[in-house]
């Protein structure tokens, strides 16, 4: 029985790598839990900026003290990565900066070019705007396979 293999990745980064073998022998348009997924990754992003990246892992780096200072006095009050807010909203809000849905696929993201140097850390310290946590991998592993297994989101 041939398993289709899904997989959640960033910037060449792979968050979500799972064979899944019943997938392609029960479910014909997975739109519905691609739009579930989505939602739930908005949910992420929303947490994972409120927390300052904290929610994906430990926090995000500090500014350095003169970008800090910039900051303050032209953007008061924006925390990190939410200078005028374009990336924030590109990843917190449907429909995202890319947001691709097909019945065998999901692509979700920004637009936003500098994200992706955020995102790994190239130039600049690491920030990364897009960290599912375990409990969220497990948790879309685990829809998908009730999907599988039911055809219910």
């Amino acid at each position: 029985m041939a398993g289709v293999r899904f997989t959640f990745s960033v910037e060449g980064e792979t968050q979500i790598d799972r064979t899944l073998a019943r997938f392609a022998d029960n479910v014909s348009d997975a739109v519905p839990l691609w739009d579930k997924l989505a939602n739930r990754f908005a949910s992420v992003e929303r947490r994972q900026f409120a927390s300052q990246g904290g929610y994906g892992s430990g926090g995000w780096p500090a500014l350095s003290p003169a970008y800090a200072a910039w900051k303050a006095m032209h953007y008061p009050g924006k925390p990190i990565l939410e200078r005028e807010g374009d990336l924030k909203d590109s990843l917190t809000r449907r429909p995202f900066g890319i947001e691709v849905l097909t019945p065998a696929s999901m692509t979700v993201g920004s637009g936003i070019d500098y994200g992706r140097y955020h995102q790994a850390g190239d130039g600049v310290p690491r920030r990364r705007p897009v960290e599912l946590p375990e409990s969220e991998r497990r948790e879309w592993v685990r829809l998908i396979q009730r999907f599988i297994v039911t055809g219910n989101v």
